[in-house]
């Protein structure tokens, strides 16, 4: 009898997960393995800057930690950083995958949270966390290029808001330093109150400094 076929929505599911891998020819056979070990939807595969390769899929938890216990598998010892969110927040995806920017709202408050990491799929998990506990707005979310490989994140709302959310981000970043990920530390972080006309203006569109560029 023929193999029985997914659905088309089999792929989908509240899991997200990254690898940021250092040596391209690996993340290939990694993107390569992961993808025959479960239906899962691979979101955005490539490399980046500083010549690594960057992987991310989503699907349903079972298939995503399968795929995902592959991938590092293959990539051991030349993977940077790697995440996997059983249930990731909704605006997660949309913002690293489509580039979408969220221009920011008076309304919502008047307060910036920008926090920087050296790797992305540690910002990810830092940035799942600060929205699913603090009520803020996701601005933007970077990844890798134009960042020469580091990741972005742009948080905006109320001061007292903006002020947990960062530090959600920042307590998920120092564990995961502190469990060993040496090579992550170096984060940093921004919160400024009352921000200026000019600074909503330059996180409305975008922190690029030239628009046109996508990386």
């Amino acid at each position: 009898m023929p193999r029985s076929m997914p659905s088309p929505n089999a792929a989908l599911g509240p899991a997200v997960a990254m690898l940021q891998i250092v040596d391209v020819p690996r993340g290939l056979r990694a993107l390569d393995a992961l993808a025959k070990e479960a239906p899962v939807d691979v979101l955005a595969a490539g490399t980046v800057q500083c010549g690594h390769y960057l992987i991310a899929f989503r699907g349903q938890v079972d298939a995503t930690e399968r795929s995902f216990a592959r991938a590092r598998a293959i990539a051991d010892g030349v993977t940077l950083d790697s995440v996997l969110l059983p249930d990731a927040e909704a605006r997660i995806v949309p913002a690293f995958r489509d580039g979408v920017v969220r221009a920011p709202s008076r309304a919502g408050g008047d307060a910036l949270g920008v926090v920087s990491s050296v790797a992305c799929p540690i910002l990810l998990g830092a940035i799942d966390a600060a929205l699913k506990g603090a009520r803020v707005d996701l601005v933007e979310l970077r990844v890798a290029d134009g960042l020469g490989g580091k990741a972005l994140a742009t948080l905006w709302g109320d001061l007292a808001d903006v002020e947990a959310a960062i530090e959600l981000a920042c307590a998920v970043i120092t564990r995961k330093v502190e469990a060993g990920a040496a090579a992550l530390a170096g984060a940093t972080y921004s919160v400024i109150p009352n921000a200026d006309d000019e600074v909503e203006r330059a996180v409305a569109t975008g922190t690029r400094f030239f628009r046109e560029w996508r990386g």
